[in-house]
């Protein structure tokens, strides 16, 4: 797959429709946020869209530092590149690549960066229950075992964040080798946000066909018919957030 694109000119991947948006780094413009400090975010994802949810990508300069932009949101960082310290009233983490952090809603976290850095966040407001809400954790795709999907040893699963009730959300990683693909077309009422970690595939979003890559972000609408398989010589990955755990009439 052609991984570069022609400067200064109209040719560009990204697709926006009604339930779905393809997103390829060419296309991306960055901002910053008031009280980001040394860094720029791409949204690439946003309620904008119509979403539930944001995903950012957040580039991070030496000695950056961010605090919550809404008190209401609750947090998922990854690290795709560098390192990062982040703390909380309860703990402080130093984390490295594939490191990976949980932070609720209505808590004080700071991140600092000692060096340059780049971080993948999804945000969403918590949808309460009579469940205690989930404390912070910090965890690392190493410690996550990949489990073969319905059986299929191609396509390998980590689930990030702990199936139970708090949790209103997951965030998993798949891994696909070549020529491995998604059991069926999936349709749901969940919506996803996902963004390919590395390698190439194909993505059935709706009646559309894309060819996808290593940084392309996908989002996907309720309701979407959805299919992926991978393509190339070396496996594919994408991380994805999904609703979880509420019945849709209060999802909110």
């Amino acid at each position: 797959m052609n991984t570069t694109t022609p400067q200064n000119t109209a040719i560009c991947r990204t697709h926006l429709a009604a339930d779905h948006v393809l997103m390829a780094p060419e296309s991306h413009v960055p901002i910053i946020f008031p009280g980001w400090n040394n860094c720029s975010s791409v949204v690439m994802i946003s309620p904008e869209l119509g979403a539930k949810f944001s995903q950012l990508l957040v580039t991070c300069s030496v000695d950056a530092h961010l605090t919550p932009l809404r008190d209401t949101d609750q947090t998922f960082v990854m690290v795709l590149e560098g390192q990062a310290t982040i703390s909380t009233p309860t703990g402080q983490w130093s984390c490295q690549q594939d490191d990976y952090v949980y932070l609720p809603a209505a808590n004080s976290w700071r991140i600092h960066t000692p060096a340059a850095a780049t971080l993948l966040m999804f945000c969403k407001p918590y949808s309460h229950t009579a469940l205690p809400a989930p404390d912070a954790l910090h965890n690392s795709l190493s410690n996550i075992p990949a489990l073969p999907f319905l059986g299929d040893d191609g396509a390998l699963l980590q689930t990030l964040l702990p199936d139970t009730s708090e949790f209103d959300w997951g965030i998993n990683v798949f891994e696909f080798v070549p020529g491995a693909t998604l059991p069926q077309v999936e349709m749901h009422f969940m919506e996803h946000g996902l963004y390919m970690l590395d390698g190439e595939g194909i993505y059935r979003l709706g009646e559309q066909w894309y060819p996808v890559q290593a940084g392309d972000a996908i989002w996907m609408a309720p309701y979407l018919p959805q299919w992926f398989a991978a393509t190339g010589k070396h496996s594919s990955r994408y991380i994805y957030y999904k609703e979880m755990n509420r019945a849709p009439i209060t999802a909110s």
